[in-house]
């Protein structure tokens, strides 16, 4: 299968890469257009099992949206459709949709977001993702009883965005590894394809930012995610309030992502 060629890392030039990342996505495309279709003759009292079904249905169907942004991006073909944006709205729309979720996890969700606004020029569907898929690494980590916390800091250029957890961490090697292309030391059930901060670490230096990740084995990790600062200028604050749709309903990634944790 492309996708194995692809995570073996052997012999793959980026043209290639690319080549197999759309071969990929297509293949799993396939493979889970017959599961949604067999959930939806699942009678009544199999609810528990469909709704199983398209979890892993809707986990796929994220795997193949990272396969085409990875295809995207090492193809050269990746588009940025920017807007001013005020950061602070964006983030606490993500934690009003997360946090119920992540509580439900019996994991404590924290935040603070700064009084000012702080305006960014963000693609904000790649930021979103950017900041799910950290929050998703953060819960997955992170035992029941444990801790997630985002915060916001600015320097003179720079605003900061922080997730940090108190989960089991991560010893030298892998975090040296953690933004390899599907790199991946997750212990949990669900499969990954090891792209999520692959694609945050490039939709941040492409939008003129970095990603510092800091760990320690058995203590935690925090992200931080470094965005240039834009002057606010005249702009209406209610034009940046726009939150894109994959923060949506029970089907989200928001909900997919954390609730299926752990199942």
């Amino acid at each position: 299968m492309a996708y194995k060629r692809l995570k073996s890392g052997k012999n793959v030039s980026s043209e290639k890469a690319a080549e197999l990342s759309l071969c990929a996505k297509e293949q799993l495309f396939e493979a889970v257009r017959g599961q949604f279709v067999e959930t939806m003759k699942l009678p009544p009292e199999y609810t528990g099992i469909s709704e199983e079904i398209n979890i892993n249905g809707y986990l796929i169907l994220r795997m193949g949206h990272d396969l085409n942004e990875y295809y995207e991006a090492v193809s050269g073909k990746d588009s940025f459709d920017c807007k001013m944006t005020e950061i602070g709205l964006m983030l606490k729309a993500i934690y009003e949709k997360a946090e119920p979720i992540i509580r439900k996890r019996d994991i404590t969700f924290l935040s603070r977001f700064p009084a000012e606004n702080i305006f960014v020029n963000i693609d904000r569907e790649k930021f979103c993702y950017a900041v799910l898929d950290i929050l998703l690494n953060a819960a997955e980590n992170t035992a029941p009883g444990g801790r997630i916390r985002m915060s916001v800091q600015t320097t003179k250029k720079f605003v900061k965005v922080i997730i940090g957890d108190n989960g089991c961490g991560m010893d030298e090697e892998t975090l040296a590894r953690c933004t390899e292309p599907f790199f991946t030391a997750s212990a949990g059930r669900r499969k990954k394809t090891g792209l999520g901060l692959t694609l945050a670490h490039h939709f941040l230096a492409e939008s003129g930012g970095r990603m510092n990740i800091k760990s320690e084995k058995g203590k935690g990790t925090t992200a931080e995610m470094l965005l240039p600062i834009m002057a606010a200028g005249s702009m209406e604050l209610s034009a940046s309030a726009t939150v894109p749709d994959i923060l949506g309903g029970k089907l989200s990634p928001v909900y997919i992502m954390l609730s299926g944790l752990g199942k």
